[in-house]
């Protein structure tokens, strides 16, 4: 391999560990599989082209090229023809996604939400990233220079993830780079006679850079660090533009300065309910966030109706009433669109997508603000006898809804068993949940966050008893996990104010401010599904929906005060340590339907199983890289020198593997007889050594005259010696390892350093 191409993998290799550092900054992973697949398109194509055309300047333009054909595939849509040739309505598509990614970036704090505008701009960033590196160290020669576009990238997860970039990702991450130091040999000004000085240079400037590094991870340590900004929605005095954040920090408040108007809408529905703008489903022990799987298809517009709400059965949707609400949204800049739950179709301008599984819709490049629409959709009252009678969920809502952190403290489950401990079935354990948030349980309403997040935010919460919504909605919906029941949470608006009634379409008017904005835990019942439950005291709610309220209350029972505390996880053989780790309860376990099929395959540990592979294949490469040198050098052999030259190569790699070392300047000769010292005279071993030895040197010198009419008795016996194969070879390795440890033996023979050496030598030959 040539030293540019080296050099070009090294940048992409930099160039990728630089991206990897913003996985932090997003939710999901589905960006980065776009991300690392433009680094690997930039790097392999100038590759190709620098490997074929010997052109430096000519590989740089096929890279734009490159760069912008990824683009055209991943985001051109239905704007290009066959996926990759633009239109003209292709650069406003691309204009319409990197707006939207900006406005998530400025808007959203982090993790944010992996919108496909968002996806944009990381994608982009990446294959920037990676050829601005391959220009500066492969095109330009400067691997020095490579440095600024990979410091850009590392800079923005040190300034925005929370608590900056782990000391063990910026380490990662750097080593490419110090490769990349080391290896600047040459230079465009500088002459063939000073390589040495250029090498002493790499390797200074490279000791430099790791000295700065260790520095960089040392220094900050013994500095008290800032504390972490939350960025919530927050519309301070003159500003009146909102945005909820879609992702629920367990320490942030969805509370606001400003009561400033952000929406307003009339809707004929006497009691309106929520706005709903997004659900929170995943949850990692300190944030609630959407689930970010497969794009949304084009074709689920909401003008054209959305899919039924999960879970609802055709009777409770027969008793429902269809209802209609006109919004007008002032001051919100948001991607989801506030809407009541369920809708059913929403009559809006531009390309507004909804999920399946949570109806949340969605800008396909687009945003709220500014919007006016009409959604008709239903009001759903269900009758606490078809909550009690709810059969149970179907496994798949069960076990995706129920998953909890591992390390999630064992006292959050223990709490919520001992509230629900009067209840029967979930519909009753939910009302006893909310009862004891409400009422029974000593809870107030406050915007001071009692926590400083991490795993323990629910149970500081449940041993404080204050907090905001976010809080008092988590902390039932985590219970409600631990208990079995499918939980998750909604992120919205409160019903807001009203502004007139007893229009004649028998319409009223709202208003909502930035300070209605809510969250509030939602619970899944088959027939009904997705059911609103309100923990949060009535002084900041006002009265719970009805069908929450059981005619008889059930029974809530105080936490005893070992309950009320964190406590030490118990071991692993007791129920407790069993029950906490688990996603759902034994009842629930025992209903969920045997993994068949592709679903067992899923569920097959893939991390351990690629990781042990992985292992695998790095230990085996010596032995392979070996193996595969050893039949290459043989199957070259096509008389008797070649014979000669293939067995002593693999005598010399096989021998210094156990432990016999030679100086390059050392001859044939004196390395038989250094192997001699290890036969017995006279053996086979001893003859085979002199055999090969002769025979190497009748190849490389023949027949020499000594004297006048004489000639080597060695070339004469290098003429008799006829082809050699491998079985001779062996003999001698086998004598020199018998004299060896066992160690030594089994080291030689499992993992052979001349497969290493050749790997090294093919990794480094220009």
């Amino acid at each position: 391999m040539t030293r540019s191409a080296r050099t070009a993998l090294w940048a992409g290799v930099a160039s990728a560990a630089a991206v990897l550092t913003l996985r932090p900054l997003v939710v999901s992973s589905g960006w980065v599989v776009g991300a690392l697949g433009m680094v690997c398109a930039v790097t392999a194509s100038g590759l190709l082209v620098r490997g074929l055309f010997r052109r430096r300047g000519l590989a740089v333009g096929v890279q734009v090229l490159v760069l912008l054909a990824v683009l055209l595939v991943l985001f051109g849509g239905s704007t290009t023809l066959l996926g990759v040739v633009p239109t003209t309505s292709t650069p406003g598509r691309f204009v319409q996604l990197a707006t939207d990614g900006v406005q998530v970036i400025r808007r959203y704090s982090v993790p944010a939400v992996d919108l496909r505008g968002l996806r944009l701009l990381l994608v982009t960033g990446a294959g920037l990233t990676a050829l601005a590196v391959d220009l500066f160290a492969v095109t330009l020669r400067r691997p020095a220079l490579a440095g600024l576009p990979l410091l850009v990238v590392m800079a923005v997860s040190l300034a925005l993830a929370p608590g900056g970039s782990g000391a063990i990702t910026f380490v990662i991450a750097s080593i490419p780079f110090l490769v990349l130091l080391a290896g600047d040999r040459r230079g465009a000004f500088v002459r063939p006679a000073g390589s040495a000085r250029r090498s002493v240079a790499g390797v200074t400037a490279s000791a430099t850079a790791a000295v700065a590094l260790v520095a960089a991870i040392a220094v900050p340590a013994a500095v008290p660090g800032l504390d972490e900004r939350p960025l919530t929605i927050d519309t301070g005095p003159g500003d009146t533009i909102a945005v909820i954040n879609p992702i629920l920090n367990l320490k942030a408040s969805l509370g606001a300065r400003s009561d400033a108007t952000i929406l307003t809408y009339r809707t004929d529905q006497p009691d309106p309910a929520p706005l709903r703008i997004v659900t929170a489903d995943v949850f990692d022990g300190e944030t609630w966030a959407p689930s970010t799987g497969a794009d949304i298809p084009r074709s689920q517009r909401v003008q054209d109706g959305l899919s039924p709400a999960p879970g609802l059965s055709e009777v409770v949707r027969d008793a429902s009433t269809v209802r209609t609400t006109s919004i007008s949204v002032r001051g919100l800049d948001q991607t989801y669109l506030p809407l009541p739950y369920p809708s059913l179709e929403v009559a809006i301008n531009g390309d507004w997508l909804y999920e399946t599984d949570s109806l949340n819709v969605v800008g396909d490049g687009e945003t709220t603000r500014g919007r006016s629409y009409t959604v008709n959709h239903l009001e759903v009252t269900p009758t606490e006898d078809q909550l009690r009678a709810a059969p149970a969920a179907p496994g798949d809502i069960e076990s995706r809804y129920t998953e909890l952190p591992k390390d999630l403290p064992p006292v959050v489950q223990q709490t919520a068993e001992q509230v629900t401990g009067g209840a029967s079935n979930p519909y009753e354990k939910a009302a006893a949940l909310q009862q004891w948030f409400r009422s029974t349980g000593g809870f107030t309403y406050s915007t001071d966050a009692p926590n400083d997040g991490g795993t323990s935010a629910v149970v500081d919460f449940l041993t404080q008893k204050s907090g905001f919504c976010v809080q008092f909605a988590s902390a039932m919906a985590v219970m409600a996990r631990s208990l079995g029941i499918p939980a998750r949470v909604a992120i919205g608006f409160l019903p807001g104010q009203e502004n007139s009634t007893g229009g004649d379409d028998g319409t009223t008017s709202w208003r909502i401010s930035a300070q209605d904005a809510h969250a509030w835990p939602e619970l899944y019942f088959e027939g009904v599904g997705w059911t609103r439950f309100e923990p949060t005291p009535a002084t900041r709610t006002g009265r719970s929906p009805s069908w929450t309220v059981p005619v008889t209350p059930v029974p809530t029972a105080a936490p005893s005060a070992s309950a009320s505390a964190p406590v030490a996880e118990p071991s692993a053989s007791s129920p407790t340590a069993t029950s906490s780790t688990s996603t759902a309860t034994a009842s629930g376990a025992a209903d969920a339907a045997p993994l068949t099929g592709w679903g067992r395959v899923a569920a097959l540990p893939w991390g351990w199983i690629l990781g042990a592979l992985l292992l695998v294949l790095l230990v085996l490469t010596p032995w392979v890289s070996a193996v595969v040198t050893g039949r290459r050098r043989w199957a070259g052999v096509h008389d008797t020198g070649s014979s000669a030259e293939a067995a002593w190569s693999e005598l010399e790699e096989r021998v210094h593997d156990l432990g016999v070392h030679w100086s390059p300047s050392t001859t044939p000769r004196q390395r038989a007889a250094e192997l001699l010292a290890f036969t017995v005279p006279g053996s086979p071993a001893a003859e085979e050594v002199q055999r090969m030895r002769a025979a190497v040197e009748g190849n490389r010198f023949g027949s020499r005259p000594t004297a006048a009419g004489s000639v080597l008795v060695e070339s004469r016996t290098a003429a008799q010696t006829g082809r050699l194969v491998r079985a001779q070879v062996d003999v001698v390795v086998d004598t020199v390892a018998a004299s060896r440890s066992r160690w030594q033996r089994w080291r030689a023979r499992l993992f052979p350093m001349a497969g290493v050496r050749r790997l090294l030598a093919w990794w480094d030959r220009d």
